[in-house]
This record gives C-alpha cells, structure tokens and sequence, in this order.
C-alpha cells in the first residue's frame, strides 16, 4: 500500500484521522517519528493474541491448554514464559449499522468491539430501543462496535444498575471470553496482559518476603507475586476504595492464595500512615497513568495538562514507596503507557531525590528504553510487539 502524503501524516492529520488528541499524536511523534502512524493503527485495535497467567499453584500451562482445546478452544502455551498461554484474537469483522442504537459508554465500547456482551451500567443511551429489538452498539462518538439483540428495554438500560443490556452477536474484534469458563472459577487462570505478566517475572519476589502492591486493584500483579512466592510471606495489596479493595479480595480468593491481605488507602501516605509495612523486601507499583497504551482504544482525549499532572502524581507514590522499602529493597514502576514523562523521566528523578539505583532486568521481551536508561528500562511498543503500549522500571533502594 502506498503511503499517504507527507501533508497528511502531520501530528494535526494523524489526530484527526485516530482520533487522538493533538498533544497525544505530538508526543508519540516525538518518541517515534517513523512510526507514529504505525502506532497509533495498533492502538485502535486489539493485540493478536489475549493473555491468560497461569496460576501454576493449581495447574501447568499445559495442563490449562489442554483444557481449553478439550471445549473447543484454540489455545497455546506461550514458551518464554513459564506461566502463559494465550488464545487468538480474531477480526476485523464487518458489522452492521441498524435503525435502533445503543450509545455505550467508552469503557464498556471498548470491551463490546472484542466481543462482550453489554451491561446496563455501560450504557449512556438507548432512545427507542424496546426488548427483542436487533440494535447496533456504538460508542460515545457513532462508532459501530457491533450488533446484538436487546434484552430489556432503552429506558431500563440506563437506570438500572446491573442486568445484561445487550447481547453482543457479532462485534468488530473476537476475543475469546474466559469467565464463564471452569478454569476461572476454578482459580486456574488470570487474564493478564503478557507485558503485565512480564513485570512479575522482572521483580521475581521470593518465597517469605513482604511484598506491598500500591494501586493495586484488581489484583493482577498482587497475585502474581503471591503465586510466585509459592503463597508464603505476606503480600499487602492496598487501593484507595472499597470497591477496588473488593475486587483484589475476590480474585485472591478464586486463584486459592491466603498470603494476600488487602487493604483500603490511599497509598500516597502508606509511609506515614502504615508503620507495619516499613521494611518491606518489595514494593509494586503500577499509579494511575494516562493510558496512552491501552488497547483497543477508539479515541484518545487526555491533553497536555493531564500529562505534567499525571507525571508529579506518580512521584507522589514514588516518595511514599521508597519510604517503606528497607535498604537493597526492590521497587517494580510500570505504566500501561507510552509517554516519556510516566516513564524514563519519573525514573531519573526517582535516582537523583530518591536514593534508588536501575537494576538490569532478568527477563526481557520488550525494547531498551530510551536515552540513558535504555538497557534499565523495558518498554512494550505495539507495534513491534503486538501488545498494550507499556513501560517497566525495577529499582533498588541504596
């Protein structure tokens, strides 16, 4: 396929044409001004392959595979890793724009384009849509995600709190659905990104550590370190509501791991507030990030204040981290995004006001981070990896 133009592959042309923001468009641009629109193409879509972290407490990767291919599932181990499988992802499939629309919120679109079915609290609206009728799922700007058949009422869709709204009968991506499957509810599965699952083997915690997860919810990287650690020592996950806290709390109990305390905080003073955790052997921290890595992402609107504000919020975490970690402790930063602000930046100011050195990592899959932090740091590209946009950092404290 021939190129476009070079007029139309301007920051202000590829904002346009993504629907991504300007100030979003203009940093990729920086970072990678020979692949920008490559990028950007990834982000709309789902990775090629869906994640699942294996929980080797109860099964091995095979054993799971070989369960999923006995429903009909085509299923793979994954073997770089030593806890990953993964199932394709198909698509794109051509969907239908119908006269009765249901108008999904951004979220709950996202999910809907791979394949899920539509939840009440997902919905922002459904003017004239009555049970039984053929509707198409769109997101908040018109975009088809798919179509599916009503099962209640425009008017219960957006009052009700919980019910199944729409179900999905063909939608833009397929991912396969696992949830309703026995290898979840029997706790032998995690579905976890593969950059995800990589952060855990990068900190490798150990059997009888103290291990604090920061912004924990829902829980991924807190039970991966208490799988790792073979379910002995403590491993303290701590979010800032009760409803996040639940979440940790409901898959720590399905995966079967009882060294998971789960706590209600704002982690920014665990340091202060939380004398029992000081010394810990590890601290995970994952912060509230600008999600300029997610994927599929339909449109992207955060803007340049959003950014620099996000960037000094996770240095408030930093702060508190290292507050609680012991001398040679490790710290683990990652972000599901590709700014250089969340990521090399927020690293060099942890090593000149913090006190913490880079560690090299043991496992890499993805690329050398930027400038002089590049064999410190591990970044996930989306378009050379075919994963969430993602960036890794393990720390020691010195």
């Amino acid at each position: 396929m021939q190129a476009p133009p070079a007029g139309e592959r301007t920051p202000e042309a590829l904002a346009s044409r993504y629907s991504f923001s300007l100030p979003a468009v203009r940093r990729l641009a920086e970072l990678y001004p020979h692949r920008v629109e490559g990028i950007l193409a990834s982000l709309k879509t789902p990775p090629r392959r869906y994640f699942l972290r294996v929980n080797t407490l109860k099964a091995s990767p095979q054993e799971v595979v070989e369960e999923l291919r006995g429903l009909g599932l085509e299923a793979y181990v994954y073997e770089r890793l030593p806890d990953a499988i993964y199932l394709p992802v198909r698509g794109p499939f051509p969907v239908r724009r119908l006269s009765k629309v249901v108008v999904a919120r951004k979220e709950a679109a996202e999910s809907v384009y791979q394949g899920a079915h539509l939840y009440a609290p997902g919905v922002l609206d459904a003017k004239g849509v009555r049970e039984g009728d053929e509707v198409s799922v769109v997101d908040p700007r018109g975009h088809v995600v798919a179509e599916g058949v009503a099962v209640m009422d425009g008017e219960e869709m957006v009052s009700r709190s919980r019910g199944l709204a729409v179900e999905v009968r063909a939608s833009v991506y397929r991912a396969p659905s696992v949830r309703e499957l026995e290898v979840y509810k029997r706790g032998l599965v995690y579905d976890q990104s593969l950059p995800a699952i990589v952060a855990g083997h990068v900190l490798s915690p150990e059997p009888g550590w103290l291990v604090v997860d920061l912004c924990a919810a829902p829980g991924g990287k807190a039970t991966h370190a208490a799988q790792l650690m073979k379910g002995e020592g403590r491993v303290v996950a701590i979010d800032r509501s009760e409803r996040k806290a639940s979440r940790i709390l409901e898959n720590a109990r399905r995966l079967g791991l009882a060294n998971i305390e789960v706590r209600v905080a704002d982690s920014r003073y665990v340091d202060v507030e939380m004398e029992d955790l000081r010394g810990a052997d590890a601290v995970i921290l994952d912060p509230p990030c600008s999600a300029l890595g997610l994927r599929p992402t339909l449109y992207y609107e955060r803007g340049e204040g959003e950014f620099r504000s996000l960037s000094e919020y996770q240095r408030q975490f930093l702060r508190a981290a290292v507050g609680i970690l012991r001398r040679g402790g490790l710290l683990l930063y990652s972000t599901c995004t590709l700014t250089l602000e969340e990521g090399e930046a927020n690293i060099r100011w942890a090593i000149a006001e913090l006190g913490l050195r880079p560690l090299k990592q043991r496992v890499t899959l993805g690329s050398r981070g930027f400038a002089d932090l590049g064999e410190f740091a591990q970044r996930f590209e989306p378009d050379l990896h075919d994963t969430p946009g993602f960036f890794i950092a393990l720390l020691e404290k010195v």
